[in-house]
């Protein structure tokens, strides 16, 4: 046992450095030399993750399942990628490092059959609707007298990892990189919403078929492709991933990503507007058009997936009874909440009693986050009401998909409110779910409750305030206007506060 731990800790200590990769400038004549090296430092990231996990798997304290040594291990390194470390037992129910005891569940997630066969999982892209982040996971089984008892994985975070890669790459801007799985599907890639898309949906017609064969038969090599114009790239598989690393040599007023325009409220208000509605309608239409049998699981299921399908940006969809019980939950991952009594919750109560559509103020949801519901009535052929479909959205995740292409100055703060006086929407996360006027942190600021007061009774207007600065324990003056957005009678205020007197404000 001693000897076990002893090398385990002796291989955490000398991985991490793992990220760290030396600065070099790159010219466009070294790049056999730059692709060589980020392919070689990329598989090495993500072998030695494994590695680490398979010297943790063999450890005693995994072997036993005891999960507050194991989370001592994994803590370790969950310092040298950006990602969820976590602990699955063979039911799917699993710990991570944060939170410990999840209370969800993988069981339904592609790779778990294979994993507790007892093979290493070897970056399979997962997006998590809980999280909004886009991974990759690896992970590895814990065997004991050649049984799988468990396993243990790391979920890493796609985005943040390519933004640690680009700045130890040091890459010219003449290039760009992005890295492709054996299907095509884009693992890494500078723009956040191109992670998971095909390479061959990219590209014209004429070019899929050379790709296709290029890429999947040989390790390295040189191709060209269109995509805004004629693009030229060079290629090479990495070791032990089963991805190809792809640097591209373009003009570098082609490759940048379009300027980023600065947020305003009349263009945030109505994209938050539309998105809100295309999220009801969509549902909406859904429903009407299912004709599911309320007997039939798998017809409510096959619906509750269609919604999840047609909205990325709902977290959870749920058929609810008559008593206020969550009869069916998709995704799979929050299974373990069926058979939970939300009956006293105030939407599920007003839906029962209106029997029409309902969009909630913001709760405390089961599954642990800060959310809002829309919730549907659901009838029998009679026109009887037998129960509701529930659609799980996270307001803080609902505003980050329509921030994703807008960049908001250091002297401006985007923050939503209900009428009610809860921020759903922050920039400081530590602000979100506070209660403006009741809450012990806003009590001495007494021009921010007057503000706070005109702004939850009136829809649009402006004002001016005193509050701490961003990050700073500094009182400073701002202005602030608002508009709003609604839903069912829900009303969401929309306020772009700025500091007036920030020297050079245009």
């Amino acid at each position: 046992m001693k000897t076990i731990i002893a090398i385990l800790f002796s291989f955490l200590t000398v991985s991490s450095v793992w990220a760290q990769m030396p600065k070099q400038g790159v010219s466009d004549t070294d790049l056999n030399t730059t692709l060589n090296g980020a392919a070689n430092h990329l598989d090495s990231i993500f072998t030695n993750a494994l590695t680490s996990l398979e010297l943790i798997a063999a450890s005693p304290e995994a072997k036993s399942a005891d999960w507050k040594k194991i989370k001592a291990h994994l803590k370790k390194i969950s310092s040298n990628l950006p990602g969820v470390y976590f602990f699955v037992l063979p039911d799917g129910n699993y710990y991570t490092v944060t939170q410990d005891y999840t209370n969800l569940n993988l069981s339904d997630r592609a790779y778990f059959k294979s994993l507790f066969a007892g093979n290493q999982v070897k970056g399979y892209p997962i997006y998590s609707r809980s999280s909004g982040k886009k991974s990759a996971v690896v992970a590895v089984p814990i065997i004991v007298d050649k049984k799988v008892i468990g396993a243990l994985g790391t979920s890493v975070f796609l985005d943040e990892l390519y933004m640690q890669l680009d700045r130890d790459f040091a890459i010219s801007k003449n290039y760009t990189w992005f890295v492709i799985d054996n299907k095509g599907d884009t693992m890494l890639d500078q723009n956040n919403d191109m992670i998971f898309t095909n390479i061959f949906m990219r590209v014209s017609k004429t070019m899929q078929e050379t790709l296709s064969q290029t890429l999947t038969t040989k390790k390295s090599g040189t191709i060209q492709y269109e995509q805004k114009g004629l693009k030229y790239a060079h290629y090479r598989k990495l070791s032990n991933m089963p991805w190809r690393i792809i640097l591209v040599d373009t003009d570098s007023s082609q490759i940048q990503a379009a300027p980023l325009l600065n947020i305003s409220l009349k263009r945030f208000v109505p994209d938050l507007q539309k998105k809100l509605d295309t999220i009801n309608n969509s549902t909406s239409t859904l429903i009407k058009t299912s004709n599911f049998d309320i007997n039939n699981e798998g017809e409510i299921r096959k619906l509750l997936v269609s919604i999840l399908d047609k909205n990325h940006d709902v977290i959870e969809t749920a058929f609810i009874d008559l008593k206020g019980i969550m009869r069916y939950i998709e995704p799979r991952d929050y299974k373990n909440f069926e058979g939970t009594d939300i009956s006293t919750q105030e939407h599920v109560a007003k839906l029962r009693k209106n029997k029409v559509p309902v969009f909630s103020s913001s709760f405390k949801a089961v599954e642990g986050f800060l959310a809002t519901d829309l919730a549907y009535p659901v009838y029998d052929s009679q026109k009887n009401l037998i129960g509701s479909i529930s659609v799980l959205l996270r307001p803080d995740l609902l505003v980050k998909s329509i921030l994703k292409k807008s960049t908001i100055p250091n002297d401006y703060e985007l923050w939503i409110m209900q009428p009610d006086g809860t921020l759903i929407y922050d920039q400081d996360s530590d602000e979100i779910g506070r209660n403006l006027f009741n809450d012990p942190m806003y009590a001495e600021y007494e021009s921010l409750l007057a503000l706070g007061k005109k702004v939850a009774s009136t829809p649009s207007g402006r004002g001016s305030y005193i509050f701490l600065a961003p990050g700073s324990k500094e009182k400073v003056i701002k202005n602030v206007i608002w508009q709003s957005v609604r839903l069912h009678g829900r009303e969401w205020r929309v306020a772009l506060a700025y500091r007036p007197y920030e020297k050079n404000k245009q």
